[in-house]
């Protein structure tokens, strides 16, 4: 909203948007598009993609998430479902919004991934036999910073950049003694702070700032993955 776009928005709640929404001025509400969708099933991507194909967006951010996916239960074959539902969140969502929106307009598009596409969990993070970052987790994430590198070669073609972003932690749901682990095992010493989140995104959707980059996988993470 800032940088003057017209940002349209995606999210599973009404009430999480109209929440949302309020933190926005009438003047800045006028730049907004909500669009109350799930994404559950191939069928609801072509339904979506029917439906928005004529808006001619500029710049994709692929960051949709499902925190009910990261259920499990370890070592289980039940499992599964959350398994591929994950994977459908991270790279099958990704890959045919990318791919089949109109590509009249778009330039860019950046996938959100993290650290844990990169790095495996540290045991020293977590009490809980990983259950706060199950292992589908990581393996989606590590897709997607590949299909990042597959599209960008696909995609050049049409002049579209894909690149991807790997956040380390971010402040916001974890507790102090979470926050005190994490100090001691990242470099910078602290969890990232929201604030920090837009730039990066904004440099490899920029095509003045970023105009040669494609195929790329920015690591935003404290120095987290460097040891």
């Amino acid at each position: 909203l800032k940088k003057k776009f017209l940002v349209y928005f995606t999210s599973t709640s009404k009430d999480k948007i109209k929440k949302f929404l309020k933190n926005f001025s009438k003047e800045e509400k006028k730049n907004i598009r909500s669009i109350h969708y799930s994404f559950k099933s191939i069928d609801d991507i072509k339904v979506f993609i029917k439906k928005f194909n004529k808006v001619g967006f500029n710049i994709l951010i692929n960051n949709a998430r499902d925190l009910s996916n990261l259920k499990f239960k370890y070592g289980s074959y039940d499992e599964i479902e959350n398994f591929n539902k994950e994977i459908f969140m991270s790279v099958y969502l990704s890959y045919f919004l990318s791919t089949k929106l109109n590509r009249k307009n778009l330039s860019s598009v950046v996938n959100i991934s993290s650290m844990y596409g990169i790095v495996a969990p540290n045991k020293s993070l977590y009490v809980n036999k990983y259950k706060s970052s199950p292992i589908f987790y990581g393996v989606s994430k590590a897709a997607q910073i590949h299909l990042s590198k597959e599209l960008a070669v696909r995609l050049a073609k049409y002049n579209i950049r894909v690149n991807s972003v790997s956040f380390g932690g971010v402040e916001g749901r974890v507790d102090q003694k979470f926050k005190k682990k994490y100090k001691i095992l990242c470099p910078l010493g602290r969890m990232l702070k929201s604030n920090e989140i837009f730039e990066p995104i904004w440099f490899l959707s920029n095509n003045e700032l970023s105009s040669g980059a494609t195929g790329h996988n920015l690591i935003i993470d404290g120095g987290w993955t460097i040891w």
